[in-house]
């Protein structure tokens, strides 16, 4: 059995194998960054000491120091005029070391091999990124690398930002890394404010999986429990259960009827998740208050729900309230819960 060390050095001769001689540093559009941040915020561009990156609308405008401030301070968010241990910002993350591994800052495959100080670029295999705490390569969808290495180190201390496989996870930055965070239960990430909000609050695109599918011997269709039109589709794997379903929607103006396992008319569905998804802008009856309420729907969120007066109903058709008794199934017996 090899000893701890020559297992040490049989990885690290597996790791220079990669090594690039003469490899320099990627310089890629870090512009999409700003998809996992808030609007407003400010990231230092990974591999400079600076450029950073400023968040507006969900698109990053790059800016530059100069001057008498040309140093990027990514923790006081504003051009200084140095920096300390500037190997952790942009300078030479090898300073100091010999014979360890570090990360690239610019990409979650590659590494810097220090030799005296001096860093030897490598990259790990395809489909595998480098973890510093490990000094090895590990296969990505067991890695928490986003986009860049060590991104905590260009953001401000408790800087939230999303997890992109899952809403109801989040990141957070603690001591220059990143913390995965799970909001609690039916609750998803909200970027904007920081905080976890209502499943129906949030535009997602990664609806949680986790508990969504039972052992089953046949195809069953479940509700992804944030939207009225998306589902699971799991999958028949008998005594197991799939923990990987598929999602799909129910094409617009139709809602998932998860009781009868199909798509009807948004009318005749109960949901109170959104019944805004879908149906762009509009006035929609409620699943709430036996068809007395009806919601203000704008691009298709929800944006306020309100009672008709006295005895009235609200009727779709016409887009109003109405004297006429209205039994829409999607709010039979759906009492307010106001």
């Amino acid at each position: 059995m090899l000893s701890k060390n020559a297992c040490e050095v049989l990885f690290g001769a597996c790791l220079l194998i990669f090594c690039l001689p003469g490899f320099s540093e990627a310089v890629g559009d870090y512009s999409e960054l700003c998809r996992l941040f808030k609007n407003g915020t400010n990231i230092r561009k990974p591999g400079t000491c600076d450029e950073y990156i400023h968040c507006s609308d969900g698109e990053g405008i790059m800016k530059f120091c100069e001057g008498t401030t040309p140093y990027y301070n990514s923790i006081k968010q504003e051009c200084v005029k140095e920096l300390s241990n500037s190997h952790l910002y942009c300078g030479n993350r090898c300073e100091g070391r010999n014979g360890t591994w570090v990360s690239d800052p610019t990409n979650c495959e590659q590494y810097f091999y220090c030799r005296d100080g001096v860093p030897l670029a490598g990259a790990c295999p395809i489909g595998q990124h480098f973890s510093e705490s490990s000094q090895a390569c590990m296969h990505g969808v067991d890695s928490q690398c986003v986009d860049v290495a060590n991104i905590c180190e260009i953001l401000p201390e408790n800087t939230a930002f999303r997890y992109e496989d899952d809403c109801s996870y989040y990141y957070v930055c603690k001591n220059s890394k990143q913390t995965l965070t799970k909001c609690k239960s039916k609750l998803y990430f909200n970027v904007e404010t920081g905080d976890c909000v209502a499943r129906n609050l949030v535009a997602c695109d990664a609806h949680s999986k986790e508990g969504v599918c039972a052992a089953s011997s046949k195809v069953v269709f479940k509700s992804d429990s944030a939207t009225c039109r998306g589902y699971f589709i799991c999958k028949a794997f008998g005594t197991v259960a799939d923990l990987d379903p598929l999602w799909n929607q129910c094409p617009e103006g139709t809602f998932f009827d998860e009781g009868r396992q199909l798509c009807g008319k948004a009318t005749d569905v109960v949901c109170t998740h959104n019944r805004c998804d879908g149906r762009g802008t509009m006035l929609v009856v409620s699943s709430k208050n036996y068809c007395h309420n009806y919601i203000q729907c704008v691009d298709g969120l929800e944006v306020a729900e309100s009672t008709c007066h006295f005895d009235h109903f609200f009727d779709e058709v016409i887009q109003a309230c109405s004297s006429k008794i209205i039994y829409d199934n999607c709010c039979d017996e759906q009492p307010n819960s106001s």
